[in-house]
C-alpha cells in the first residue's frame, strides 16, 4: 500500500481520497435534495445511489487501510494516540455515523422500490423527514471524521 497520501499528512492514499469523499459528500447530498425539491426525481436518485455507493467504497478504503494497510503506525505518531479526547471523539463519530449510515441504505432501499410509483407519492413526507435526518447525520459525520483525520494524521 501506497506509504504517503496527497493531503500533505501521515496517512495514507486510501486514507485521503476517503477523506476528500466524506468531505465532499454533504455537499453532494444537498445537490440531491435540490434536485428533489426541483422535482428531477431520476437525477435526485441517480445522484443519491452515487454517492451512497462512493460511501460504500470510501469506508471499505478506509477499514481496508486501517486493518491491512499503514494506516495505525502513522496513527500510532499522533499526539492524540492513547488519549480519551480521541476516544470519546471516535465514539461519537461512530454513534452518529452506523445509525446515518443504516437509515441512509434503507431509506435507498425503500425509495427504489416505491420509485416507479406516482411521486412523491404517500411515501413522500417520511422520505423527506428521513432524507433531512441522513443529511443531518452526514454532516456531522463529516465533521467529526474531518476531526479525526486531522488529530490522527495531521497532529
Amino acid at each position: 500500500m501506497p506509504a504517503t497520501g496527497f493531503l500533505g499528512t501521515r496517512a495514507d492514499v486510501f486514507v485521503d481520497v476517503a477523506v476528500v469523499f466524506f468531505v465532499a459528500a454533504p455537499f453532494l447530498m444537498a445537490l440531491a435534495l435540490r434536485l428533489a425539491a426541483r422535482r428531477r426525481y431520476r437525477a435526485h436518485r441517480g445522484l443519491q445511489v452515487g454517492v451512497l455507493l462512493g460511501a460504500i467504497v470510501a469506508v471499505l478504503l478506509l477499514e481496508g487501510s486501517i486493518r491491512f494497510g499503514d494506516a495505525m503506525d502513522a496513527f500510532a505518531l499522533s499526539a492524540y494516540h492513547g488519549t480519551a479526547t480521541l476516544a470519546g471523539l471516535f465514539g461519537v463519530h461512530l454513534a452518529v455515523a452506523i445509525p446515518t449510515f443504516v437509515a441512509w441504505c434503507v431509506l435507498a432501499v425503500l425509495s427504489w422500490r416505491r420509485f416507479p410509483g406516482v411521486l412523491p407519492g404517500s411515501f413522500g413526507s417520511r422520505h423527506q423527514l428521513w432524507g433531512r435526518l441522513t443529511f443531518a447525520g452526514l454532516w456531522f459525520t463529516c465533521a467529526t471524521g474531518v476531526g479525526l483525520y486531522v488529530m490522527s494524521f495531521a497532529l
